[in-house]
């Protein structure tokens, strides 16, 4: 049985959960795949990254709509959804968030993890990852595991009997399977290979963890925007982690959906430390101006040098969609530079 501690939601920026990311976010691609029952309201409502939303007097055909995944009442077992996450990973803990179930919330809950690469779900072996545990209505509800679990590629979450769960947030980090070749070009940036955003100057409006998503986004809600800077040489900016230590040869800039409230000018710095906070930056990209809704490219200074941190900085303030920092890992050949645009992202998909 998985040891965990339960911790109020508060305590959570100062736990080891603060260093995860939610493998269950249906940002990150996550779906789901097989549930007993959504009879109420549809499970991938749980996955949703944007907080439960809370509609008094809203009614549907079924009853009163819920922002999240509610069963039917009087089973005499129990209901499950399972997840296929975006990226395979490994846990560290859960929020079950029951907000807005007043007195239809699931009153237990239970996790199990799957290795399935092959997405055959029916032969898939489940090891209990969270024993069953008692949510109360309307709250977040925190567990922290005590030892981070071996890596999975779907999770269930079993709804006892049934009822409700608003969110459904699974802490942990992405495992990336690396291509044999290391002098494959790749995203060094990206969250599939295990990049985060380990610090964020401002993020008023949408967080900086964002920029490291799949795809180029719905809108503004899902790049990251600071709130309007007044106070001259004002810059903001996100230290992104890198997937692997590595050559960073090529940025995107991705300013889709920002319009009236792109940076004036951006900045790309890297360095190679095991604490960036203490650490003395390359700068790699000069301050350079971007526009409204578009691609920006940028070839980058140090090629020959290994990086482990990357600082993106916006000048004064706004908002940026996606940042890709095409490169190769430590060990690979650098290709003939200027590496060209990646082929996939000229058609602007």
């Amino acid at each position: 049985m998985a040891a965990y501690q339960r911790i109020n939601h508060e305590d959570l920026a100062s736990s080891p959960l603060a260093q995860c990311i939610d493998l269950a976010s249906s940002a990150t691609g996550s779906e789901i795949v097989e549930v007993t029952n959504e009879f109420f309201a549809p499970a991938i409502n749980m996955i949703n990254p944007a907080p439960p939303i809370h509609a008094p007097g809203k009614f549907v055909d079924t009853g009163a709509w819920m922002d999240g995944w509610e069963t039917k009442r009087h089973n005499p077992n129990y209901d499950w959804c399972i997840i296929k996450l975006g990226f395979p990973g490994s846990v560290r803990g859960y929020d079950i968030d029951t907000h807005y179930f007043t007195g239809n919330q699931a009153p237990a809950a239970s996790v199990e993890g799957a290795f399935c690469p092959n997405g055959d779900i029916k032969k898939a072996k489940w090891t209990e990852i969270l024993p069953k545990v008692d949510l109360p209505p309307t709250c977040h509800n925190v567990f922290v595991l005590e030892k981070e679990t071996e890596v999975f590629t779907h999770i269930r979450i079993n709804n006892i009997p049934d009822g409700g769960i608003a969110r459904f947030r699974v802490y942990g980090h992405v495992q990336p399977i690396w291509p044999e070749d290391k002098s494959e070009v790749l995203d060094l940036a990206y969250v599939g290979n295990g990049a985060q955003a380990v610090f964020t100057s401002n993020q008023h409006y949408t967080p900086g963890s964002n920029l490291l998503l799949p795809g180029r986004g719905q809108n503004m809600g899902d790049g990251w925007e600071t709130k309007r800077s007044r106070t001259p040489g004002h810059s903001d900016h996100v230290v992104i982690k890198l997937g692997a230590k590595g050559h960073i040869l090529k940025a995107e800039i991705d300013t889709s959906h920002y319009c009236g409230n792109y940076p004036h000018r951006i900045r790309l710095e890297a360095t190679q430390a095991d604490d960036y906070e203490n650490a003395t930056w390359d700068t790699i990209i000069e301050d350079c101006a971007v526009g409204p809704h578009d691609l920006f490219y940028f070839d980058t200074l140090h090629t020959d040098k290994v990086y482990t941190y990357a600082k993106i900085v916006i000048i004064p303030d706004g908002g940026l969609k996606r940042v890709r920092l095409y490169g190769v890992r430590e060990g690979g050949k650098i290709p003939a530079l200027p590496l060209a645009i990646p082929a996939q992202k000229q058609n602007g998909n």
